[in-house]
């Protein structure tokens, strides 16, 4: 058996060097469209929806939200508040003993002393409290805004506040580090984690603002994959973090929910702070504390959203593109576009598992974007190899066809393919004629298939029927038989079992058959199709030769017949003429000038009754109707056929009724039908008997009785005496008849409006009866 990778490019296979064209063509496009816009933006989108899916998790058991919302601002005044009041504020947190306190609120200006030492007092008492920096843009450039000296030397660390907003503007990461000139800067989340870790111990004291210069920002070294939670509303059922309002600090409500969590200060109003676009944000931004807070949960949790890396993500796009080549060739059309949905979608829930228990995340817009292109490439391919495939076919044509500069009748003509014509037009006028050609062909076939009378049908060789005529389906019914049904079941029940599995192996098959009081001729043959050189189908052939059969045994006792009784009277003549030639001298007799004419006028009778018997068979001979007197037909057949009787010792009697009887017929048509009886009776006479003809009128019909007492007749051959071609078995010592046939007798009859019946008897002979109307008003037959 042919394997998957080697079948011929015909049979639509690929080969190992298409397969593997088709991945390198599949990476190289699922490449270039992942560095695209469209299909970066698809990857984070999917990326954010798995956020979604993901639903609201439990609060953090770390971390905790001070907001200055819109309850603060309306009891406390507008911001800026006085420092004083932001150190009650701390004070108030610090009380709870949290693991660190972050204020994400610059300050980079100073008050008037006593508010600016009440906050830096507030600061030093805590002892674990971390300040934000941030960049600005200024006239110089772009500089680090750190918070006033006094209150960072009193903080136990600084960390910026900078955010990565992607390309859609949403944030999705944070630096873990921004380059200064005073060496990398720690996130303002990455600054808190690590004092809490450090209990109240102090950083690295940051030096003084006067001392470090306004620089450029430089490019980050690494960046924090943000774990989100979901966004935090008022009135929540289930937060994402504790959160108060620093109303209720100050006013003393808090309770014990600080202890030991790391407690962000920052702005919940509305009109306050700076909000950001986060995958879990809806319609609102989320506050800039809470992005911190959520980065300080997914380093306390250690649940970074990282990437898989290149080196896994390349190797799973290319195990993905390969499983999405495969299934569309395998499988074309819509089954493999279902089977490569579903491994779409199996991938993305991987995406998602990966996503919620190891937080990681590939690039889902890249094996998209391979699924997408696979079943366009492997279709492409597809018709680049069925072109090629049909551009050999049709050179080769051009090589077995004629070729001519316009199209001949009759001729499949292929045009030649020239460096000015159209590869594409070519094909297509070459496909034109060729379709037209094969549609007059299979026209034809089909019209000379359903005309033949024989019944035709072809058989593969593992029994299913390919095609049958009509005649086939008759030959069926009339032997019984499932037209559906396999060769071999067909063989069998015509006991033909043997013959049939002989055509297999090339064998022939001609065979005459039995069949339901039929004769019948089946032939056979093994037949190869078009594309196999070996032979792969059988096609049987069912001839009934039953009325061949009689027709061919008709015409050979007719042809005796005539052979027969023209012999005698022509020898009668070539006698009497020869002696006339060799005595012309010597008066002749009187017997021979008589004895020529008799026989010239019976031989002239004999044909002239024969052909027109025949020419009214074949229906060409219309009837034509005169007023005739009946002892003159019976007269001429006695004159006819009285050389006969005489030498079979047989006489012939007329009894007529009315001599001058008149019948309104076709004299030459009734009186063949009559030479047919009286003829047939002297055949099957005994020697040295009687044969009757009577003429009775019975009003308004005449009817002609031929009489012999020949043997009789079997019961079962009286009904079937008057069927065309059927003879009664030969009575010894029978001479030839005129073979025409009783069939003819009784057509003779049916077109003048008459009929025709017959009797016999062992004791009394046979009698065979031609009753016509006297006044016969049939209109004549059309001449065919």
């Amino acid at each position: 058996m042919t394997s998957f990778w080697h079948k011929p490019d015909s049979e639509g296979a690929l080969s190992f060097a298409r397969w593997l064209r088709l991945n390198l063509l599949l990476l190289l496009a699922t490449a270039l469209a992942s560095v695209s816009f469209p299909v970066i933006g698809l990857s984070r989108r999917v990326g954010d929806f798995y956020f979604g899916i993901r639903g609201s998790q439990p609060a953090s058991q770390n971390v905790a939200m001070v907001l200055v919302d819109d309850a603060a601002l309306s009891q406390y005044g507008r911001w800026p508040w006085p420092r004083k009041t932001l150190a009650q504020l701390i004070r108030a947190v610090h009380q709870f003993k949290p693991r660190a306190i972050g204020i994400d609120v610059l300050l980079p200006e100073a008050e008037d002393e006593s508010n600016d030492m009440a906050f830096e007092s507030a600061i030093r008492e805590a002892g674990n409290v971390v300040l934000p920096a941030k960049i600005s843009d200024s006239p110089g450039g772009s500089e680090w805004k750190d918070p006033l000296p006094r209150f960072a030397q009193a903080a136990a660390a600084t960390g910026h506040v900078q955010a990565v907003l992607d390309s859609d503007g949403v944030c999705r990461r944070i630096p873990i580090m921004e380059p200064s000139a005073d060496g990398p800067r720690a996130a303002f989340a990455v600054a808190l984690v690590t004092v809490s870790r450090n209990g109240n111990g102090k950083l690295q004291p940051e030096p003084a603002a006067a001392q470090r210069p306004a620089i450029q920002v430089l490019a980050p070294t690494s960046y924090l994959g943000i774990n989100y939670r979901h966004q935090f509303e008022s009135n929540q059922a289930n937060p994402p973090f504790v959160t108060l309002s620093a109303r209720d600090l100050l006013e003393g409500n808090a309770g014990k929910l600080l202890e030991g969590k790391i407690v962000l200060i920052g702005f919940g109003a509305t009109e306050l702070g700076d909000r950001l676009y986060t995958p879990v944000s809806g319609q609102t931004p989320m506050p800039g504390v809470e992005v911190n807070a959520n980065a300080v949960d997914t380093l306390l949790d250690n649940k970074e959203i990282k990437s898989v890396g290149t080196p896994a993500q390349l190797l799973l796009l290319l195990c993905s593109s390969i499983a999405a080549l495969w299934l569309v060739v395998r499988w074309p059309g819509s089954r493999g576009l279902t089977y490569l949905a579903a491994l779409m979608f199996a991938e993305f829930g991987a995406g998602y598992f990966a996503f919620s228990v190891f937080h990681r995340q590939f690039e889902y817009g890249a094996f998209l974007a391979a699924g997408i292109f696979a079943a366009p490439l492997a279709q492409l391919e597809n018709l680049f190899v069925v072109d090629r495939a049909i551009s050999a076919r049709l050179r080769a044509l051009e090589r077995l066809l004629p070729h001519a500069q316009a199209p001949v009748a009759g001729k499949i003509v292929v045009p030649r393919y020239g460096s000015s014509a159209s590869r594409l037009h070519w094909k297509l006028r070459s496909l034109q004629r060729l379709e037209d050609e094969l549609a007059s062909l299979y026209s034809f076939d089909e019209t000379l298939l359903e005309a033949m009378q024989e019944a035709l049908a072809v058989y593969a060789f593992d029994g299913r029927l390919l095609f049958h005529n009509s005649s086939w389906k008759t030959f069926c019914e009339r032997q019984k038989l499932d037209a559906s049904c396999g060769h071999r079941e067909i063989g069998q029940i015509l006991g033909l079992g043997t013959e049939l599995r002989r055509l297999e192996s090339g064998a022939l098959l001609d065979k005459e058959l039995s069949l339901n009081e039929a004769l019948w001729r089946v032939r056979g043959i093994a037949l190869p199709w078009p594309t196999a050189e070996e032979p792969n189908a059988v096609m049987l052939l069912a001839e009934d030769i039953s009325a061949r059969r009689e027709r061919d045994q008709a015409r050979a006792e007719a042809l005796g017949f005539v052979t027969h009784e023209l012999r005698t009277p022509l020898i009668a003549i070539q006698g009497f003429a020869e002696f006339l030639m060799r005595y012309p001298q010597q008066a002749p007799g009187s017997d021979a000038p008589a004895t020529i004419f008799r026989e010239s006028r019976r031989l002239v009778a004999m044909i002239n009754a024969y052909l027109e018997v025949l020419r009214m068979d074949v229906g060409s001979r219309p009837i034509r109707l005169k007023s005739v007197m009946v002892r003159d037909i019976v007269r001429h057949v006695e004159q006819i056929l009285q050389p006969l009787a005489q030498a079979a010792h047989i006489e012939i009697d007329s009894q007529i009724s009315d001599e001058n009887q008149v019948l309104n017929c076709d004299e030459s048509l009734i009186t063949g039908a009559l030479l047919n009886l009286v003829s047939n009776a002297v055949k099957y006479s005994p020697t040295g008997s009687r044969v009757t003809v009577r003429v009775q009128n019975q009003g308004k019909e005449i009817e002609f009785q031929v009489h012999n007492p020949g043997p009789a007749i079997p019961p079962e051959d009286l009904e079937r005496v008057f069927e065309p071609y059927y003879r009664v078995a030969e009575q010894a010592g029978a001479k030839p008849g005129w073979g025409l046939g009783l069939a003819f007798v009784k057509r003779i009859s049916e077109q003048h409006g008459g009929r025709v019946h017959v009797s016999s008897d062992p004791s009394s002979g046979t009698c065979f009866g031609l009753v016509l109307p006297v006044g016969s008003n049939i209109a004549s037959e059309a001449v065919v």
